[in-house]
């Protein structure tokens, strides 16, 4: 089979201990839609995946995930560590958006396979996903020893393509929260997410490939942040907060095509910011959401 990534043609091997899963569909060879998932905790994910319905833990051969170099059921994988068992509850694995993102894809494209490559980090800035990676410049977030996880992303995309044929349909994004911490941090954020996610459609080879990001919402705050004025929002705590939510909305024009999803109420686990079962259930729905209703605004456009 044949694939296109990096710009350059590739042949891709059915070799050995590669996975290749079954197409689906009226087509006898149809690609498998690729989304690439990212982002820091919420994204990672702390939903219990003992808490979901025995479909979702199991998963079936339409929605994939590519995982330990091979496409597979989309399920709970990630092992709980010990430290967060103990905070929040025993869970046999946990899971972020991509379990109800991949189910709400394949609900909206029933005769199609969905492709999951998820890389996701907690508490990690976003200049550990920079192009142009620099050990100096992560360490502006502590993020210096994970290295450049932009390169890593990358290599995970191109070998799940590799393995079988594959066609990139967006980029989803969930992080900012470690860019927060500092008002420098938060004024940079909108030109390092242009520099990540245009390092992204260049590297795939896809130069309108749709962003879809979430971005948080607090106390009533509007989607539109042009002109806020940071002193009716006390309760924001980091002092670039503000100027990453405001990156964020503007993300949509600098970095058409693209969908800003504004994150509202989701539920939490008992004193932190992470999402629990029904949050990172709630939080995959509106990123498919979002991606469908992108495409299509985006398909009426002349």
């Amino acid at each position: 089979m044949v694939i296109r990534f990096l710009g350059v043609m590739l042949v891709a091997a059915i070799t050995v201990g590669v996975s290749v899963p079954v197409a689906f569909g009226e087509e006898a060879a149809k690609k498998i839609k690729l989304f690439i998932l990212s982002g820091q905790s919420n994204m990672v994910g702390y939903g219990d995946s003992t808490q979901l319905p025995e479909r979702l833990r199991k998963g079936n051969d339409r929605v994939l995930m590519f995982e330990d170099g091979k496409w597979q059921p989309l399920r709970p994988f990630k092992e709980t560590n010990d430290r967060m068992k103990e905070r929040q509850g025993m869970m046999e694995f946990s899971f972020g958006p991509e379990i109800a993102f991949g189910d709400e894809m394949a609900k909206a494209w029933p005769d199609e396979t969905i492709g999951i490559v998820k890389q996701a980090i907690g508490a990690t800035g976003i200049l550990a996903w920079h192009p142009d990676w620099s050990k100096e410049q992560a360490d502006r977030t502590n993020d210096g020893s994970k290295g450049p996880l932009f390169k890593a992303l990358m290599a995970k995309v191109r070998e799940g393509c590799e393995s079988t044929d594959c066609e990139i349909m967006a980029l989803v994004w969930m992080q900012g929260g470690a860019d927060m911490k500092e008002d420098s941090l938060g004024k940079e954020y909108l030109s390092n997410l242009k520099a990540l996610v245009e390092g992204v459609r260049r590297e795939t080879g896809v130069p309108d490939l749709p962003l879809i990001l979430g971005s948080y919402r607090p106390g009533g705050m509007p989607d539109d942040l042009t002109g806020i004025d940071p002193s009716n929002y006390p309760d924001l705590k980091r002092p670039g907060a503000l100027y990453v939510l405001q990156a964020q909305y503007e993300a949509q024009k600098e970095l058409a095509p693209a969908k800003m999803v504004p994150l509202r109420d989701l539920e939490t686990h008992p004193r932190n910011v992470h999402f629990n079962t029904a949050g990172q259930l709630e939080l995959g729905k509106l990123f498919a959401k979002a991606y469908l209703e992108l495409v299509k605004e985006e398909a009426g456009k002349p």
